[in-house]
């Protein structure tokens, strides 16, 4: 007997090689880009999990599709099942791949934007259930060889949404609402237990100083999590749909309840021992909740499992689907468009890299014979959010008295897609967002001031906040690098300004961050005054040698 196998075989068994080939390049890119941001967001590193649960989910519908009882020549009710025809599947895969196009283009230059993220997903899955619809056939039945159809892949495919960053809108909906709630069930529970303990926003004041909640703490990362397990669970036990629905609701409820223990336990212990020593339980007590909060929802699956029965699997019968011919032309089409849409993009953005001109440099420079300034370390959780290559920060007190607090940062231009995500990240942070999480009441926005230091003039955000009933002057700004101090970086806060962004050719662009804060003056003008004089002292103009095309290429090197 041969062993060579037949050419039908051979054509229905080869004829996967080619969409997957195609399907991978698209897939290999998204998942790089969307890994840079579960390395960033704490709350996505379980992102990196989910390709490879996909994986599994994937193979074992393969698996299952070809067991005997699910080929076995049953006829299945195929009278009410709805086929497209083959032109509709050709005009919506046209559609799906003219829109990767400028979702591509987009998402370079905006590798944070989360509506980019989440329809570049969107595109990539509707691209491969329809390469696999045409490929399969319009036909529901099976082959004996494979027993496959395109259904059994919608949901691996589908499930890898939950790796997609949350939409800002609704994250941060989601993340004030855990935050207010989490503090406020904590200070009840610490008067059950004796514990005095009062709210200010998104912090707890006890005893020995102040606890704040933040976003990691929220819940949202427990959340996000739990949603990702409960969704996996319910699919890997083949739970019925309400079985699934309540397991996703016994999620939530169990992210929130661990995360309130977990707070309480935090602050009680900031209480006992003094604020200190949270810091070396913060992470131990985060992956207990993680690893408690999956244990109960397993054992949940379970007893739901056992309680309600599992969703029948699908009996099909079988017949041949497969058309070398149509496989080879679908995905000769979509990697030849991958590759164009991926060069014009890379030709876009190093076109405008090339045309940037020189501007003057300028770093902070902290006096060292005044002992009245303090430079003190950043925060790691400052550190965790930004992810500069330089920074520090400092406090003073001028000669009328005033408090002074500065930060500092900078990021050199780099080519790297993560240090691409930290420096984007960066913009989306500004003390409209963050001094009100720390309990301060903005009460002013008085737009950008120019302040006229070393020659130079620099652009700065003005703010007045109240905090605890003093005045706190705010100014704030973010420069990148081509455009220099005079002019504030684009911080991509809507729509129009992030498509300014990719038409600008913004990608690789070093930027700086500086934040000055001081109490003591009440009238904004005084304190825009005082801030001149400050600066002069401190912020001192350089240039690098060759240029920032210098400066570009030795710090990519």
């Amino acid at each position: 007997m041969s062993l060579t196998p037949q050419p039908s075989t051979f054509n229905q068994r080869n004829a996967w090689l080619f969409p997957l080939c195609a399907l991978g390049c698209y897939w290999a890119v998204l998942i790089y880009y969307l890994g840079a941001q579960w390395s960033v967001y704490e709350e996505y590193n379980y992102g990196w999990a989910v390709p490879f649960l996909c994986l599994y989910l994937l193979w074992r519908s393969v698996v299952q599709a070809s067991q005997p009882a699910r080929s076995s020549g049953i006829p299945a009710a195929e009278a009410s099942a709805f086929h497209p025809p083959t032109s509709l599947l050709y005009l919506l895969l046209a559609i799906c791949a003219l829109l990767y196009a400028p979702t591509r283009f987009l998402h370079e230059a905006n590798p944070t934007w989360r509506l980019t993220s989440l329809l570049w997903t969107l595109e990539v899955i509707g691209l491969t259930l329809l390469t696999l619809q045409l490929v399969l056939g319009r036909s529901a039945q099976r082959t004996s060889d494979f027993g496959l159809r395109t259904s059994d892949f919608i949901f691996p495919f589908c499930f890898f949404l939950v790796a997609v960053p949350w939409p800002s809108g609704l994250e941060n909906l989601v993340v004030h609402s855990l935050m207010r709630s989490n503090v406020s069930a904590t200070v009840e529970l610490l008067a059950l237990f004796g514990v005095p303990a009062v709210q200010h926003g998104n912090v707890i004041e006890v005893g020995t100083g102040v606890v704040g909640i933040d976003e990691a703490c929220s819940g949202i990362r427990s959340l996000q999590a739990t949603l990702m397990i409960a969704l996996f669970l319910g699919e890997l036990y083949r739970l019925r749909v309400l079985p699934r629905i309540w397991l996703i609701v016994l999620g939530f409820v169990l992210a929130f309840l661990f995360n309130v223990g977990r707070t309480l336990l935090l602050t009680g212990i900031a209480s006992a021992k003094g604020v200190r020593a949270v810091a070396s339980w913060h992470d131990p007590t985060g992956v207990t909740i993680l690893v408690a909060c999956f244990l109960s929802l397993w054992l949940s699956a379970l007893w739901l499992k056992r309680r309600t029965g599992v969703s029948p699997l699908p009996v099909l019968s079988a017949g041949p689907v497969f058309g070398r011919s149509r496989s080879f032309g679908v995905s000769l089409c979509l990697l030849a468009w991958f590759l164009v849409v991926e060069a014009g993009t890379e030709f876009w953005y190093r076109l405008h890299e090339r045309g940037v001109q020189h501007q003057p440099e300028w770093s902070v420079q902290w006096p060292k014979n005044q002992p009245a300034f303090q430079v003190a370390d950043v925060s790691p959780g400052i550190r965790g959010q930004f992810r500069y290559d330089e920074g520090t920060q400092a406090r003073w007190q001028d000669a009328a008295g005033n408090s002074w607090q500065l930060y500092y940062f900078r990021w050199f231009p780099a080519h790297s897609l993560q240090n691409r995500v930290a420096i984007q990240l960066a913009k989306t942070h500004g003390p409209e967002k963050c001094l009100p999480a720390a309990g301060m009441t903005l009460h002013a926005y008085l737009g950008v001031v120019t302040v006229p230091v070393a020659g130079m003039e620099l652009a700065m955000q003005q703010y007045v906040f109240d905090a605890e009933g003093r005045t706190l002057h705010v100014f704030y700004g973010i420069y990148e690098d081509p455009t220099g101090s005079g002019v504030l970086a684009n911080r991509r806060k809507d729509c129009a300004s992030r498509v300014a962004a990719a038409l600008a050719g913004s990608r690789n662009y070093g930027q700086r961050f500086l934040e000055v804060a001081v109490v003591g003056c009440e009238r904004p003008e005084d304190a825009q005054a005082l801030l001149a004089r400050e600066l002069t002292t401190l912020i001192r103009p350089q240039s690098p040698p060759g240029g920032y095309e210098t400066l570009v290429h030795k710090t990519a090197d």
